[in-house]
């Protein structure tokens, strides 16, 4: 078996349908003996949804069959965040956490994290990969780890100082949450040192009101990654903005999540990855969830990969359709951070039994008459009434983790590409 992180492409996809097909019987049962002649041939191969991978550890408990290697050689066990579903199992050789490990050392260095950096982790210390894959991906660049699991905004802000760090790696939301617990409790001097926040975990690091948000609240530089547990960090940050696409690990297709055929350049589509350096655990047209539009602009930083200027814009089971609209939370946001003075916000789907359905936003707003404007926007760019309701500041509860900001109570609702068959996500 040659090493599957060398030669063309489409020989490392036929070594690990080789591979897959000899030793993991969920692959064996979908992929056979099929080999491609040309990667224009990718769709006869199967897509993966992590609902079969739950489905086959469910059915062999407690890995699943989607395994190359006896159990003895994986070294490494994570979970997948479970926000929309099960938590999946993901186990790993050394070798392949290796590369894992290398692989989040070159999304860092892509935001300009080096060696003499002191890196601020503000990921919870437990079974999910984000905060282990950071740990091994900024040693792997050769800077400092400061992990900050366990503590609260305040310790984590003291720590910050204490130690005078230079990077900070969270979600976006607990960005914008971190810097305002700082201007509530005079600790914006803690902030000082930090020269780029590195955010992951949910959309919108890549949307210009929230980056400027970041950026201007921390006075730093603001990066966007993308990864998963099932297939390693996808999406480095471009330093123009948005996320490049890291082809020469991954084969990428962005996809109609319904027909399943290539999107033309223009068009949103749900994002397909298949792993080609990663063989333990093997993932093949992986169906993420995500959501992305097809650009064929390249990066305009001279990064190799697909360029996606507006990074993930949503997840397939976050979109909704109301009144014949596709709607994505992350589009609302967008056009609510515009108008500043913005704090925590609450976006509910609901049928009004007079009427159809409806979007109402909650928003703590500093200035409450900008609702009118706001909503005025949303109509504007959405083609919808959102029905704006202003609110005081501390009135929602704080988003820290991945940001749940969305209810949708409409009886028997659910989202429109979901019901077509898309993947649960993380």
């Amino acid at each position: 078996m040659t090493d599957p992180r060398k030669g063309s492409h489409l020989d490392r996809l036929n070594e690990l349908l080789a591979l897959a097909s000899a030793g993991a019987s969920f692959q064996r049962e979908r992929i056979g003996d099929l080999r491609l002649e040309t990667l224009d041939d990718l769709a006869k191969l199967p897509l993966t949804t992590k609902d079969e991978l739950l489905a086959d550890q469910a059915a062999n408990p407690p890995f699943g069959t989607n395994l190359c290697y006896a159990l003895e050689r994986y070294t490494h066990l994570h979970q997948t965040s479970g926000t929309t579903g099960a938590t999946l199992r993901v186990v790993d050789t050394p070798e392949d956490w290796a590369w894992f490990r290398d692989r989040f050392g070159m999304t860092f260095r892509a935001a300009g994290m080096s060696a003499g950096d002191r890196v601020a982790m503000a990921h919870s210390f437990g079974p999910y990969i984000q905060f282990w894959a950071s740990y091994e991906g900024v040693q792997s660049v050769g800077a400092m780890v400061i992990p900050m699991g366990g503590m609260d905004s305040v310790q984590r802000l003291h720590t910050l100082r204490d130690f005078e760090a230079t990077a900070l790696l969270c979600t976006p939301s607990y960005a914008v949450h971190l810097a305002k617990v700082a201007v509530e409790n005079d600790l914006t001097d803690a902030t000082s040192s930090v020269e780029r926040v590195i955010c992951t975990g949910e959309p919108g690091a890549s949307l210009p009101a929230v980056k400027e948000r970041i950026e201007t609240s921390w006075e730093a530089r603001c990066f966007d990654h993308a990864g998963l547990a099932e297939v390693g960090a996808f999406a480095d940050p471009c330093t123009e903005g948005g996320l490049h696409l890291a082809e020469d690990d991954f084969l990428c297709e962005i996809l109609d999540p319904q027909s399943h055929a290539r999107v033309t350049d223009g068009q949103l589509g749900e994002l397909v990855i298949t792993s080609l350096s990663r063989t333990g655990f093997p993932v093949i047209r992986y169906r993420t969830g995500d959501v992305v539009e097809a650009h064929g602009q390249a990066c305009p930083a001279g990064h190799e990969g697909s360029w996606l200027p507006q990074g993930i814009l949503g997840r397939t089971d976050d979109m909704v359709v109301i009144r014949g609209m596709n709607v994505f939370p992350s589009a609302i946001e967008q056009i609510l951070r515009e108008a500043g003075g913005v704090g925590e916000f609450r976006i509910t789907f609901y049928n009004d039994p007079r009427a159809m359905d409806e979007v109402k936003l909650e928003a703590e707003l500093a200035h409450p008459g900008d609702a009118r404007t706001i909503q005025a926007r949303m109509r504007q760019r959405l083609g919808l009434r959102v029905r704006i309701v202003p609110l005081k500041a501390g009135i929602l509860p704080p988003q820290i983790g991945k940001a749940r900001r969305v209810e949708d109570l409409r009886p028997g609702a659910a989202p429109a590409w979901k019901r077509g068959g898309a993947a649960n996500g993380r």
